[in-house]
């Protein structure tokens, strides 16, 4: 595989997946190493020979609620690693959820966990008592339903415009506003798989 320049995204590893596995101390690598190692670890897993060995996950979503009422969620998509990702999209490190005790080896069983049943259980275990835990549901638009995947495949286009203009014209950066940006593409990150991101 080929080296990219340093500063260009890959469509198929976005950094803003780069940059939440970063934040959630899930990687160590810079960007272009993350890439590499992501599409190795793709290949081997679409080969003949690994196809049969690593069972598909079921993708999971449990809302975290504490008492005074704070939302945040534990979720992944189908075989990608666990995330926290609180109710204004921001991501989170599973402290946030209510899981204080041993955060790590919860961080590990929810990994290796394979149904969203078990991914609740292992929440319940670890979590803390004064936080609800329950199944969420996928997302809106996780499904095939008709209505909510174009609505989302617009605002990709969108924010890749806005990434767009803004290298044009760099005085347009001081008119955007950061924090909504922020909060799309954690949506984006959380509502559409993997594949589907291209714009």
């Amino acid at each position: 595989m080929s080296r990219r320049s340093h500063w260009d995204d890959n469509p198929h590893h976005p950094v803003d997946d780069w940059k939440t596995e970063v934040a959630n101390d899930d990687t160590r690598l810079g960007y272009l190493d993350w890439v590499e190692a992501r599409s190795e670890m793709l290949a081997s897993e679409d080969s003949p020979g690994t196809a049969g060995v690593s069972p598909r996950r079921d993708a999971v979503r449990i809302r975290a609620t504490d008492r005074l009422g704070t939302i945040a969620y534990i979720h992944r998509e189908a075989n990608r690693p666990m995330r926290c990702t609180l109710a204004n999209g921001v991501s989170a490190a599973l402290f946030y959820a209510g899981i204080t005790v041993d955060e790590m080896t919860c961080r590990f069983a929810l990994d290796d966990c394979e149904t969203a049943d078990q991914a609740l259980a292992i929440v319940r275990r670890y979590g803390s008592l004064e936080y609800g835990y329950c199944q969420a549901g996928p997302p809106p638009g996780w499904d095939s339903s008709p209505a909510t995947p174009p609505a989302i495949h617009l605002l990709a286009d969108l924010l890749g415009e806005i990434d767009r203009l803004a290298t044009i014209v760099p005085e347009v950066l001081g008119q955007i506003d950061e924090d909504a940006v922020r909060r799309a593409r954690a949506v984006i990150a959380m509502e559409l798989p993997p594949g589907s991101r291209e714009t």
